[in-house]
C-alpha cells in the first residue's frame, strides 16, 4: 500500500507517506496562511523522497477537522483532487483521532481560536461525544490533552494505516466543522 496523508488543520503542515513498511514524514510551521502555498510543493518533495509518483498512490488521507476552517478546506480539497486524479481511495481522519490514538480514555481538545476550544470525550481511539467551549478554562476541559502522543507525523501515519487496513475508506473527504465560520456567524447576526 502506498498512502499519502496530510494534516493542514493547524499552523503546522504535517505530511506522511507510507510505502509498504517504509515511512517518510514532513512537518513544519507554516503560520495561519501558509498551507495554500506550501502544501503541494511539500507533497511533491515527499513523494520524490519516497521514490513515488502521484499515480502510484493507493490511498490519500486528510485530517478533516476540527481546526482552522481555511486549513481544513485546503487539505480536503488537495487530497480530494489527488484522489480524483489518481483513483486512490480516501481516508478521513479527525484531529480527535490523532490526539486519542494509543490512549485508553482522554478528553481530546483542539484550539478553536479566540480562547475557544473544540473537545471530544474519547475511549480507545473512538470519539464518543463532542462539544464546543467558549472558554479554555471551562471545568469540563480539566485534564484535556491537546496533542498526540509522540511525533505528530508518525501518529498520522499510524492512524491512516490502521484505518486503511480496516477498510475504513470514505466516499468523500468531508470537512468536520463543529461550528459555523466567523464570516457565517457574522452574516447570521445581520
Amino acid at each position: 500500500m502506498i498512502c499519502l496523508a496530510a494534516d493542514t488543520t493547524s499552523t503546522r503542515l504535517t505530511l506522511a507517506l507510507i510505502k509498504g513498511d517504509e515511512r517518510f514524514y514532513k512537518s513544519f510551521e507554516v503560520g495561519k496562511s501558509g498551507h495554500s502555498a506550501m502544501l503541494m510543493p511539500a507533497v511533491d518533495e515527499l513523494l520524490k523522497e519516497g521514490g513515488v509518483t502521484a499515480d502510484m498512490l493507493d490511498v490519500v488521507a486528510a485530517v478533516v477537522g476540527p481546526g482552522s476552517f481555511t486549513g481544513i478546506r485546503i487539505g480536503v480539497a488537495a487530497m480530494t483532487a489527488l484522489a480524483l486524479a489518481t483513483g486512490a481511495k480516501r481516508v478521513s481522519v479527525t484531529s480527535f483521532d490523532l490526539i486519542s490514538y494509543n490512549r485508553a480514555r482522554v478528553v481530546a481538545a483542539v484550539d478553536a481560536g479566540r480562547g475557544n476550544v473544540y473537545a471530544a470525550r474519547c475511549e480507545d481511539g473512538k470519539t464518543l461525544e463532542t462539544a464546543f467551549y467558549s472558554s479554555a478554562f471551562d471545568k469540563a476541559l480539566e485534564g484535556a490533552v491537546y496533542a498526540p502522543l509522540g511525533d505528530a507525523a508518525a501518529t498520522l501515519a499510524d492512524v491512516v494505516a490502521k484505518k486503511a487496513e480496516e477498510n475504513m475508506f470514505s466516499a468523500v473527504l468531508e470537512p468536520f466543522y463543529m461550528r459555523k465560520s466567523q464570516a457565517e456567524r457574522e452574516a447570521d447576526d445581520v
